[in-house]
């Protein structure tokens, strides 16, 4: 699933915000939490494998009910 959403990198001040990071295989697939700084280094190493995550703030998971 390639998402159309792109934002540019965050202000140094919410690097250590806590995001979900997530995958997407028919539904989506919550993996861990982790600071937005590790996150996004995670987010890199897996497009390297062909792989593609998903980072959300944890209020906002995808597969939660109070985001829909």
């Amino acid at each position: 699933m390639i998402s159309p959403w792109k934002n540019p990198l965050p202000l140094e001040e919410y690097t250590a915000a806590r995001v979900v990071i997530c995958a997407y295989q028919d539904r989506w697939v919550p993996i861990t939490f982790s600071g937005l700084a590790e996150a996004i280094k995670l987010y890199h190493k897996a497009l390297l494998y062909g792989e593609e995550l998903f980072l959300f703030p944890p209020d906002l998971a995808p597969w939660s009910s109070k985001s829909r």
